[in-house]
């Protein structure tokens, strides 16, 4: 009996000392415990835990259709996302871009945890500013004063990465100057003509200071500033569309990262709308391969060509799952897909029923995640969040948006065979077939226009003799 303790001590004798060695070399060495990977993933495991228990624990016994049922839903998904929250916060990096993610999807989850984690689009944990001070001072070899006359201690926003303060240089000039939170190299050992780029001051910049010229603007979901500044909400959501159709299937290089707070609109001197784009941190190259055949997949989706359909998402490696994963690239029903997404309003209902199958194909869609290429994982979550802009704007699957891609896409593939092509019969050819494509795209695009027109002036008429 003496022997077994005498074993159990020196066990945990050794445990002991080996867990102080580890904890006085973390301290010596300005590590924190929250930023080593093991502490996190468990930090994370523990809130899952929490989160699932408290659902089957408070809903156990209660009518699925009664009105109980749904009030402690709601109090639970509030409890959730509260917890899921602060497990982004505590755990910073990657974490907060998860949950700037999810405050993006108000047309999948439930709105007490879109409404809960949105706040991080532009509220995620700040840095104290004489914490930021120093980073600003060893990157840039000058005394903060030496450089601004004034830095706002209160940031413009607070990201995952860094933050944004409002500045004034020597000579008078407001800035914006981005500075990195000073934990997050410590963080990254574990985690592993409508568009406008500011201007970059490269004087005052390093690998942890950014500072570039202030853009004036209102958050591209923000429909009362628009309102206010008279800026159309159906050309925002044009626009912004038709920025990121010229990213994905002409260029194929794409800012990945389109949340609320990184797209800014104003109105131009010259009565212009006009967006900018901000954060350009995280971007996705395409291949030709890849960007074509997604190319060619939007085509057959925007036509309804089932068979189309199944070969480009064969090509995309969704194999016999392809109808699902054709309703997580357009967030529409299967029914809607098969009879045309630019034919079929989107209801009540298809949002009620695509909620729904989320959850119950929960794990076919893993299984489709896990297939397709990696390049395309980025491009879903930016097709997302510009849906919840959409959302938000309340212009979600309007034709023009499937007008936009659709020249893009045409354009993308007469672009790739004109490059494989070897005659130049051959390449008129395309080149006639393209302008044809385009042009019929143009005569249903007026259609559109002149039905639209025609409601209009008679809404107005009927309008004026109300008032009459």
């Amino acid at each position: 009996m003496s022997r077994h303790l005498l074993k159990r001590t020196l066990k945990y004798l050794t445990l002991g000392g080996l867990g102080t060695g580890s904890g006085y070399f973390l301290y010596k060495n300005d590590w924190e415990v929250s930023t080593i990977g093991v502490v996190r993933f468990g930090r994370a495991a523990f809130t899952a835990l929490w989160i699932v228990a408290d659902y089957k624990i408070h809903l156990r016994g209660i009518d699925y259709e009664s009105p109980e049922y749904e009030k402690v839903k709601s109090e639970i998904h509030c409890r959730s996302a509260l917890r899921l929250r602060e497990l982004c916060c505590s755990n910073g990096g990657g974490f907060i871009k998860v949950g700037q993610h999810l405050g993006s999807l108000e047309y999948l989850l439930p709105m007490e945890y879109v409404e809960t984690m949105k706040v991080l689009h532009n509220q995620a944990p700040q840095t104290p500013v004489t914490e930021l001070f120093k980073v600003l001072e060893e990157d840039l070899g000058q005394k903060v004063q030496d450089m601004f006359v004034q830095i706002d201690p209160e940031p413009l926003g607070a990201a995952s990465l860094a933050q944004v303060h409002k500045a004034t240089l020597k000579d008078g000039t407001v800035v914006a100057v981005k500075i990195q939170h000073p934990k997050v190299k410590k963080h990254s050992f574990v985690d592993i003509k409508t568009m406008e780029i500011p201007k970059i001051y490269w004087d005052l910049s390093s690998e942890r200071v950014l500072t570039m010229e202030f853009c004036e603007g209102g958050k591209v979901d923000n429909r009362e500033y628009m309102k206010q500044h008279k800026i159309s909400v159906d050309e925002v959501s044009r626009d912004l569309g038709k920025l990121y159709s010229e990213m994905i299937f002409v260029h194929g290089y794409v800012h990945c990262d389109p949340h609320p707070g990184n797209v800014l609109v104003n109105k131009t001197a010259d009565g212009n709308t006009e967006i900018v784009l901000l954060d350009h941190g995280i971007y996705q190259s395409l291949t030709d391969e890849f960007r074509v055949n997604y190319c060619k997949l939007w085509t057959s989706l925007i036509k309804a060509d089932l068979e189309g359909i199944k070969k480009y998402s064969t090509a995309m490696n969704a194999g016999d799952m392809y109808p699902l994963f054709a309703c997580m690239l357009t967030a529409r029903s299967w029914k809607a897909i098969s009879s045309g997404i630019d034919k079929q309003q989107y209801t009540k209902s298809e949002d009620d029923e695509i909620k729904s199958n989320a959850a119950t194909y929960l794990i076919q869609i893993s299984e489709i995640l896990n297939r397709v290429p990696r390049q395309l994982l980025l491009i879903l979550k930016t097709n997302d969040v510009l849906r919840s802009i959409e959302y938000a704007l309340q212009t979600r699957a309007s034709s023009t948006s499937f007008i936009n891609m659709s020249r893009c896409c045409i354009r993308a593939v007469a672009m790739d065979s004109e490059r494989k092509c070897n005659t130049w019969t051959g390449w008129l050819q395309i080149r006639l077939a393209t302008q044809w494509q385009l042009f019929k795209i143009d005569i249903y695009e007026f259609f559109l226009w002149v039905q639209t027109s025609s409601v209009v002036r008679f809404m107005s008429r009927k309008n004026n003799v109300i008032a009459l």
